[in-house]
């Protein structure tokens, strides 16, 4: 069953836009490959204030740089 998130690694390789387009707009991309597969993810360098504030104290050192 292949769904919509699925790209044959060729397909993937001549569409790398879309395919990263459509990691960051519609979640996590599969590209099959004859032994596997690559997950293709987006990770937003940014945090909305709701994750900011969702932890009790101070922000830890690594999340100085994100704001």
């Amino acid at each position: 069953m292949t769904r919509d998130s699925d790209w044959q690694r060729h397909e993937a390789e001549a569409r790398i836009q879309e395919v990263l387009e459509a990691a960051k707009t519609r979640g996590t991309q599969r590209v099959i490959d004859t032994d596997g597969r690559f997950d293709v993810t987006f990770v937003s360098g940014k945090k909305t204030l709701e994750e900011l504030f969702s932890r009790p104290g101070p922000l830890p050192d690594d999340d100085d740089n994100n704001l």
